[in-house]
């Protein structure tokens, strides 16, 4: 059963390549209506609460490792509501590590089938719509920087995706 009510960690990026998904994301859902939400990779969660001591494990794993690099492996979708429309990652090592690491700050369900993407667009969408959609979008970098980390408020009943806390990774 989905948890529709709870937190998220996400990864977020910098403002050259956000301003470049983003832009994608616009393109994308000009074609497949979408609610709003801020681009980035989920990284860990569900948390049903949370904690002033989690926040500074975060905040402290923030300062004190570093930015990582993503494998773009492509755009892709399936006939799901969150992962409608997205960009593939690849569940590198240095992915997996951080998750483990994130892991060790507070528990989340580890073990859950984790498919590492960026989502461009939530919804139930024609599969022929997203067909034709992936032959008119750009070119992706064959990699992406993540520089942040971010706590991340979810209510799916009220399409609601609000971050609360972003840390830099350095």
């Amino acid at each position: 059963m989905r948890i529709k009510k709870c937190y998220w960690v996400w990864g977020l990026f910098p403002s050259r390549e956000t301003k470049f998904l983003n832009k994608i994301k616009a393109e994308v859902q000009s074609k497949l209506i979408s609610p709003f939400f801020d681009i980035h990779i989920t990284l860990a969660g569900p948390y049903l609460n949370i904690d002033k001591t989690f926040l500074k494990k975060l905040k402290a794993y923030g300062e004190n490792n570093s930015k990582i690099i993503l494998d773009v492996n492509g755009y892709d979708f399936k006939q799901k509501m969150f992962k409608s429309f997205y960009i593939s990652i690849k569940n590198s090592r240095s992915l997996k590590k951080l998750r483990k690491n994130i892991y060790e700050l507070k528990k989340f369900d580890f073990n859950n089938n984790y498919s590492p993407h960026i989502s461009l667009s939530y919804g139930n969408h024609e599969k022929k719509e997203k067909d034709l959609l992936i032959s008119k979008l750009p070119e992706l970098n064959k990699q992406i920087k993540m520089s942040k980390i971010a706590l991340v408020e979810v209510n799916e009943d009220l399409n609601l995706w609000k971050i609360l806390e972003i840390y830099a990774l350095n």
